[in-house]
């Protein structure tokens, strides 16, 4: 049996798309048959900036065609399926916004909108959709409004990230638009977090299963005899690059800030790190900091000397990333690393990491500084990359 709610819902599935003002040079108009020429003359204009996110459309010939063509998108707005709004910036058209996909059950609806390519970067879309958001909570009882984009589509994208919408999901090649297999980002609005607060991200996985050889995991109390082994067996070479090598300059100090630094992880700081496993054998870490406010995050890693050059920390640094993005929803994770040490600089060149340029004098170990290089990846960059590899 259905609820009060989406029986409230329900009813106002009869309700008109009303006019709505986000703001004095933005108006949304609810679409017309009469608006036939003018918007298909703007999807004719910006068909090439649409065709990598919508099929391709090539408006009819003839305005009679044109007519019926508007006439059969109208249908659902007809039927109440669809409220559809054309976007007037200082009296001009310049785009659309229609809430589609709706269900009473859940009291659910999706929103969708693009913008003429010339007006793009003025904030039209995101003042657009948060008033249309606004009007589904408020007036018509909807409990959630979904944007699905494509990842590559960060102008699309950037508009729910401004208004604080979660990313829920990424559905790995969902969508496929003119013979390009698309991955596809959920984000969720709901109505009793809307504006929306600020919401924790998901908690990194406890353990990765990398390969048949390789798990990384969150440390356990064996580790700290392991550690030491690793870092007093290859102390010259990690302690080249490694600040935090000469902390430890006995066992009985490693074990003291090994466990120390364990429960600053679980408690305070919400950096993370794992035990790399070789073969069932410790083998190094791998780990990040605390996500900065513009959703980015560093990597740093360490492998014993003896099992350089296995593609070990390749493969690890991969699904690190992987999981950064996929699972914790971040947007851009970076790399730095030596300029001298071409081994730990080889991950991100070898993973197509971009170089973005050299941090003159960045690192201090012993007592001199030295450059490192900087290396970076974006969440759709390296989902494009995985697509396509």
């Amino acid at each position: 049996m259905p609820n009060d709610s989406s029986r409230k819902f329900e009813e106002l599935r009869t309700t008109v798309t009303p006019a709505l003002t986000p703001s004095s040079s933005i108006n949304l108009r609810p679409v017309d048959l009469d608006d036939t020429e003018n918007y298909m003359e703007l999807v004719a204009k910006n068909n090439e900036f649409l065709t990598p996110w919508f099929k391709s459309f090539t408006p009819p010939s003839t305005p009679q065609d044109r007519r019926k063509e508007m006439a059969k998108r109208f249908e659902e707005v007809r039927n109440h399926e669809r409220y559809w709004w054309m976007i007037e910036f200082d009296g001009e058209l310049v785009g659309k916004i229609d809430i589609h996909g709706m269900y009473s059950s859940n009291r659910s609806g999706s929103i969708g909108y693009w913008i003429d390519q010339d007006y793009t970067g003025k904030g039209i879309a995101t003042l657009s959709v948060k008033t249309v958001i606004d009007w589904a909570f408020t007036v018509h009882n909807f409990n959630k409004i979904e944007i699905v984009c494509a990842i590559q589509n960060t102008t699309s994208i950037a508009v729910p990230e401004r208004l604080g919408i979660r990313r829920e999901a990424i559905l790995r090649k969902e969508h496929v638009v003119n013979g390009e297999v698309q991955d596809m980002a959920i984000y969720t609005a709901f109505a009793d977090n809307w504006p929306p607060e600020p919401t924790e991200r998901a908690l990194p996985p406890k353990r990765i299963q990398v390969d048949e050889e390789i798990l990384l995991r969150t440390h356990i109390d064996e580790d700290v005899n392991a550690q030491w082994r690793a870092i007093e067996s290859g102390r010259n070479y990690l302690s080249e690059y490694l600040p935090w090598i000469e902390t430890y300059p006995n066992e009985s100090e490693h074990e003291r800030l090994f466990n120390r630094r364990r429960w600053e992880k679980d408690n305070f700081d919400g950096s993370f790190e794992y035990a790399i496993e070789y073969m069932g054998e410790f083998a190094g870490g791998i780990g990040f900091g605390v996500p900065n406010r513009d959703n980015g995050i560093e990597v740093g890693y360490w492998l014993r000397q003896d099992l350089q050059g296995r593609g070990i920390m390749t493969r690890c640094v991969e699904a690190i990333i992987t999981m950064l993005f996929v699972e914790v929803g971040l947007h851009r994770v970076t790399i730095r690393a030596a300029t001298i040490n071409l081994p730990s600089r080889g991950i991100p060149e070898r993973l197509g990491l971009t170089h973005e340029g050299t941090m003159r004098q960045g690192g201090l170990v012993k007592d001199e500084y030295f450059d490192l290089e900087i290396y970076s990846v974006l969440d759709h960059e390296w989902l494009d990359r995985s697509q396509n590899t």
